[in-house]
């Protein structure tokens, strides 16, 4: 299977999930390392695009490309079973994750976007055994176009 993440060119070549065992973020609570991906280079730009601050327009960015194991264990959370309003509680949400980083039952854990619901992101757990086998096929600068900055 084949993820996209889109980075900070600074930290590009670590996926283990740094960035957001430091901070925290929608699906992972601070302490919890969790590798952000989407299933199209589409939805990676829109989930970056409100989560990062552009008043800087020159920050350098790069698109991964990652392979996953072809035998990858994965876990599927359904929109539809989860609670009404699920983007409003972030600490519903992160509950979810850190049982999912916790248990080391699967590698991958498809979750919905809250940006798009209809389509999915694809948590990556970095204490997952079979992590070592996920890899970066691909890192190529990305420019977002200047349009989605003048949105008014």
């Amino acid at each position: 299977m084949i993820i996209y993440r889109i980075s900070n060119s600074l930290y590009s070549d670590d996926i283990t999930g740094t960035g957001a065992k430091l901070t925290g973020s929608r699906w992972n609570s601070k302490g919890f390392p969790m590798l952000y991906t989407a299933e199209h280079i589409s939805l990676a730009v829109l989930e970056m695009l409100v989560h990062t601050n552009f008043k800087d327009y020159s920050i350098n960015l790069d698109l991964l490309t990652i392979q996953l194991p072809q035998q990858a264990l994965q876990s599927n959370i359904d929109v539809k079973k989860l609670k009404k309003d699920w983007t409003k509680d972030i600490n519903y949400s992160r509950f979810i994750g850190d049982e999912f980083i916790k248990d080391k039952q699967n590698l991958v854990l498809r979750v919905p976007s809250a940006v798009i619901e209809d389509e999915n992101n694809y948590l990556v757990n970095p204490l997952h055994p079979d992590f070592k086998k996920v890899k970066i096929i691909e890192t190529r600068s990305f420019k977002p176009d200047e349009r989605f900055f003048s949105i008014k």
